[in-house]
């Protein structure tokens, strides 16, 4: 996991600005800017943001993990 200054810095150098003039106009920019990522990279800044959220609460440890449900057929004992 990378560090709080680690993620700032890469979003200065990757996002882009600007002014939206109407609740309207802000939704399909925020919809335009999510649907140009692949589903990869939405995860990711997702994830971002919730470490982000995580520090700003004071949540001190490591970040919760996304779980991972395993499952599979096995042949009954018996």
């Amino acid at each position: 996991m990378s560090t709080a200054d680690e993620r700032r810095k890469v979003r200065q150098e990757t996002w882009l600005g600007g002014v939206a003039h109407s609740f309207r106009e802000m939704e399909e920019v925020d919809l335009d800017f999510w649907l140009a990522m692949d589903p990869a990279d939405r995860l990711r800044m997702i994830w971002s943001l919730v470490a982000d959220d995580l520090a700003l609460q004071g949540t001190d440890g490591p970040s919760p993990r996304l779980q991972r449900l395993v499952g599979g057929i096995r042949p009954l004992r018996g």
